[in-house]
Formats: C-alpha cells, structure tokens, sequence
C-alpha cells in the first residue's frame, strides 16, 4: 500500500517547469498591455459618438423637413407633427428616446439617451432644445420648407 502512494517523481520543482510557468506569465502580460493600449482609443471613440449620433440626428430632422405642408407643435412643447412627400410624422420623446412616427405606424428612433426635448416654432425656423441623461446640452436650429401650392 505504501508503494502506490508513493509518486514515481519526487525530484521537486524543475528549472523547466519554472521557464515554461515564466514564457506564460509573459504572454499574459503583454495581452495586458495591448488591452490597455486598444482601449484608450475606444474610450475616445465613445466620447465622439455622442456628438455623432447628434450630427446624424440634425441631418435626419433637416431632411424630413425639407418640403413641409402643415407644421404643428404639440403636447406642450414635446413633439412636433408635419405632413410631406412621405406622409403625416410625428417626431416627439417616449422615456429617453427621440423617436419618429410615420402615418402613425411604426416607430424609427432618432436620437437617444435624451431626457428632456423641447421644440420652439418661430416662423419657418424649429428650434430644438435637447438635455441629455448626463445633463449635457444640445441646441440646434432647422429651416422648415413650407410648400407653396
């Protein structure tokens, strides 16, 4: 009983053993450190897309309100509905997002991460006023295209 216990290689802790553990820990680090170098950039990018998402969203609005029949501002400042080529849009805030109705079917969002929009009407200008969750501001103004019949 006692030999069957007994391991055949008591000799401890090799030299090879030891490199073989040290070539691992090593590359280990240098995933570490290349993780740590892809991930400022990415940080960066998400910084930037914010703004992005903005820019993307201003191009959208401009673009539907190009050739306008009716303009209407509704629910106390929060939505705005227009009829155009496309049909009747309603683009108004549902919880923390911007979001377009066309013909009253159907749901695009535009704009995210928003928690107050305010629309102002003056003229043939909109005046969008948006408070994003982490308090920062947006401001922009858009022509409206009114057709002429």
């Amino acid at each position: 009983m006692h030999r069957v216990l007994k391991c055949c290689n008591e000799s401890g802790y090799s030299l090879l053993e030891a490199l073989f553990q040290l070539l691992i820990m090593g590359i280990f680090l240098h995933f570490a450190v290349l993780f740590y170098y892809w991930k400022q950039p990415i940080e960066r990018q998400l910084e930037d897309y914010y703004a992005t998402e903005w820019e993307l969203f201003a191009i959208d609005l401009q673009a539907l309100l190009v050739d306008v029949e009716d303009f209407n501002v509704l629910m106390g400042n929060r939505s705005i509905l227009f009829t155009n080529d496309r049909g009747t849009i309603e683009v108004g805030q549902s919880n923390y997002v911007i979001r377009k109705l066309t013909n009253f079917k159907g749901y695009i969002p535009l704009f995210t991460n928003v928690s107050d929009v305010i629309f102002t009407h003056e003229g043939h200008e909109l005046n969008v006023e948006v408070t994003m969750l982490d308090g920062r501001k947006r401001e922009r103004r858009f022509a409206i295209g009114i057709r002429q019949e």
